[in-house]
């Protein structure tokens, strides 16, 4: 349990670290080139792992872990990742990790209805934690107009937050079925990534030739390296420990974002008291579910 438990702090490290280098590169690009230099960043650096790893060559691989893993692909690293994106262009990187940390409630459900995990009383108050966490969350106002520029909440944000709950517990039961961590994370992505180059149009995704400045090519490029190690990470915690202990443990990266934001985007996103405050309750929340 305890290992589960470290791969996870460890995988909230890094996933917390990538949006707000996300952001920083959208300053000077668009929401289409960062996500496809950003998945196939994850993807290059999940076949190189992987090729160190030797895990491409193992013979025995179950066949049920690497359908589950494509399924997986389909809604987390295509679907979600693209709508997290587009969230992180709306709200900004702190606020849209903060709405996107709600998925451990969608986890905690679905691991207790599908994988006989336990649901207790203790649970319900990491659940009021964490959504007075989100509504804690201030518009941003215009210095000007003093007149909201930003939402708190946009469906796309929501339907981001919905697809990463069910990652966990897609995952949880592909590794219980005998699937690799590295190959499972590979799988994942490349069928992400496929995905997107193949139907990105369905979610406004160009797929054009365009000049990405420098300094936005490595923000992406860096973030997509983040996610691939994050990625793997969640893999290896799940073979330790339960979907809905782990979960909402990397899933305190808001906290992350939230002082990085406050470092790395001055002058491009205002994170104010409040949003560490909402980032806190976040954080306790999802601490109170690990503990139900």
């Amino acid at each position: 349990m305890e290992t589960g438990i470290f791969y996870a702090i460890i995988a909230g490290l890094f996933w917390g670290t990538s949006p707000v280098l996300v952001k920083r590169g959208l300053v000077s690009s668009d929401v289409s080139s960062a996500t496809l230099i950003q998945q196939a960043a994850i993807f290059v650096t999940l076949i190189l792992f992987s090729l160190w790893e030797g895990s491409v060559t193992q013979a025995q691989v179950s066949a049920v872990a690497i359908l589950v893993f494509i399924a997986t692909g389909v809604v987390g690293a295509y679907l979600g990742r693209t709508l997290f994106v587009k969230s992180v262009d709306q709200l900004g990187a702190s606020r849209a990790q903060l709405v996107n940390n709600t998925s451990p409630l969608v986890t905690v459900l679905l691991a207790a209805l599908l994988l006989g995990e336990r649901l207790t009383m203790t649970v319900l108050a990491g659940v009021l934690l964490i959504v007075s966490g989100i509504f804690f969350i201030p518009k941003a106002e215009s210095q000007s107009t003093r007149a909201p520029v930003q939402r708190i909440l946009t469906l796309t944000s929501i339907f981001a937050t919905i697809c990463y709950g069910l990652v966990p517990v897609m995952k949880k039961f592909a590794t219980d079925s005998g699937g690799s961590p590295m190959l499972g994370a590979l799988t994942m992505h490349a069928t992400g990534l496929l995905l997107l180059v193949s139907f990105g149009s369905l979610l406004k995704i160009e797929l054009k030739w365009q000049r990405v400045p420098t300094a936005s090519f490595l923000c992406f490029v860096c973030a997509g390296v983040l996610q691939a190690i994050g990625s793997v990470f969640t893999l290896n915690a799940l073979l330790y420990a339960p979907a809905s202990v782990v979960a909402p443990i990397w899933n305190t990266q808001p906290i992350i974002s939230f002082f990085l934001a406050r470092i790395v985007l001055k002058g491009i996103e205002v994170v104010t008291f409040r949003d560490g405050i909402a980032a806190a309750l976040v954080v306790i929340g999802v601490l109170v579910m690990r503990w139900a």
